[in-house]
């Protein structure tokens, strides 16, 4: 059914994905540049994520004299620690591995160990390096290096951690959860991190 706004015109929503072809722009910047209390606001917030009047994005996004284009790498102190209720977590470069499913609560212990089960060797010891040391941004040059993916170092860092976590985008469909890390980029290279009640579901459900 069709709704009829008071100018008259259909109303037709918009979710981020939309917004991110509105704006020219991927997820995360989208999210960023929403987030102004200038920007449109959201109509309805849905599990799957906030909705938009699309008209009211389509006006901001023309009255913009540029486009935002895509995100500059961020740096990040080494070694650098956030708590759980730090507003990085939502500002992440990793949108399209949680856009459009529940985040994790403390009662997923069997969808964690479901999600545990369906990754691969490599997909495991990341996640196991990564719950051991819960809120630190961890370089994915310590990760290859640490947990010995290239052993002849002779590889790509970045595309053996892009291969080791792979099978992410099959376990979380299955699970019905986001992935359990987020993910930004440096000029340095991608940071990944975890936050420490995501760490400590995991670490249960293994346990069992």
């Amino acid at each position: 059914m069709s709704i009829i706004k008071p100018n008259g015109h259909r109303l037709r929503l918009a979710g981020i994905a939309e917004a991110a072809d509105i704006y020219d722009a991927d997820k995360s910047l989208v999210r960023r540049v929403l987030a102004s209390p200038r920007a449109p606001q959201p109509i309805d917030v849905l599990a799957s994520g906030p909705v938009y009047d699309r008209d009211d994005l389509e006006e901001h996004a023309a009255t913009r004299n540029r486009k935002i284009g895509r995100p500059m790498a961020r740096t990040f102190p080494a070694s650098m620690r956030i708590a759980d209720t730090d507003p990085l977590w939502d500002d992440h470069d990793g949108g399209s591995g949680h856009d459009g499913l529940p985040q994790w609560q403390p009662g997923d212990i069997g969808k964690a160990l479901a999600y545990w089960e369906t990754l691969d060797r490599k997909g495991q010891s990341v996640l196991a390096y990564l719950f051991d040391h819960p809120g630190r941004l961890v370089n994915h040059s310590e990760l290859v290096e640490e947990l010995r993916l290239d052993p002849e170092g002779t590889k790509n860092a970045a595309k053996v951690m892009a291969g080791a976590l792979t099978k992410m985008g099959t376990a979380s469909p299955e699970t019905d959860r986001s992935y359990p890390y987020r993910w930004w980029k440096t000029p340095n290279g991608t940071v990944y991190a975890v936050k420490h009640e995501v760490a400590e579901i995991f670490k249960a459900a293994l346990k069992q």
